[in-house]
This record gives structure tokens, sequence and C-alpha cells, in this order.
């Protein structure tokens, strides 16, 4: 059978239609029996990218937006604790005044300021660049003083 011949019998059309189903077939095969490479895995997944484009192009702004949310909530953060500390030992030290000026406080006064001793000396170990020399001797006047207090039981 000469080629001619063989063009009458099929035409383009159906040499075309061969190709497109033997090519299925093939990928179908390979989609089975690779591990690494799925065809049609590949094929759904740029129609889903170039499907989607405009959303994930949404996405990624959103994305952004979040991200900079997030970093003015952390700045934020930040910023309160350190607020929070300060005026932890701002308390601290006017207790330590208050003991030098001879005035005598409740137990649970004392119990309330040690936690924000507490507070402020662990805050001080988490950021070492924070200026500590401020209240150092006031906390160990307070400790002292505490100590005493609960060995005399003189508490208010």
């Amino acid at each position: 059978m000469t080629t001619e011949a063989f063009r009458q019998l099929i035409g383009l059309d159906e040499i075309i239609f061969l190709i497109g189903v033997g090519t299925i077939i093939f990928m179908t095969i390979v989609q089975k029996a690779s591990k690494k490479f799925k065809p049609w895995s590949w094929l759904a997944q740029q129609f889903g990218k170039e499907a989607n484009k405009e959303i994930y192009d949404k996405l990624d702004i959103l994305d952004k937006k979040v991200d900079r949310l997030e970093q003015r909530d952390a700045a934020q953060d930040a910023l309160f604790e350190l607020e929070q500390v300060k005026a932890a030992r701002r308390r601290i030290l006017k207790f330590a005044d208050e003991i030098r000026m001879k005035e005598r406080h409740s137990e649970e006064y004392f119990n309330d300021v040690l936690g924000d001793i507490s507070f402020y000396k662990q805050y001080c170990l988490d950021n070492p660049k924070f200026q500590n020399e401020k209240a150092v001797i006031a906390m160990r006047l307070i400790e002292k003083t505490y100590e005493k207090c609960v060995h005399d039981n003189d508490f208010l």
C-alpha cells in the first residue's frame, strides 16, 4: 500500500484525531506509572494558575497588607510592654521612697509591688539593651524591707 493509497483511506482529520487519542493514552499511562512526572496534574495546575491569575494577584496584595499589619501590631505590642515596664518601675521607685519616709505598708501592697519587681526584672533579662540601673537599689530596699516585715510580722 502506498502513501497515496493510505491517505485516501485515512484523511488528515482522522490522522490528527488518532495522534490526539494516542497522546491522551500516552499521558494517562505516564500519569499512572510515574511517581515524579504527572502530565495531567501539571496540565491542570497550569490551567488553574492561568484561570486564577487575578485571584492569586489579589491574594499576594492581601498577604503584603497582612504582613504590614503584623509588623505594626508587633511594634505596638513592644511599645505597650515598654510602657508597662516603665509604669512598674515608677511604682517600684515610689514604693521605695515611701519606705524611706518610714511609711508602713500592708502585705498585699508589698506583694503587688513584688510582682512589679518580678515583671521588671524579667523584662530586663529579656531586653539587655533596656537601662536597668534606675531601680536596682530601690528593688533591693523593697526586698530587704519585705523580709524584715515578714520576720518581725510588722505589716500595716
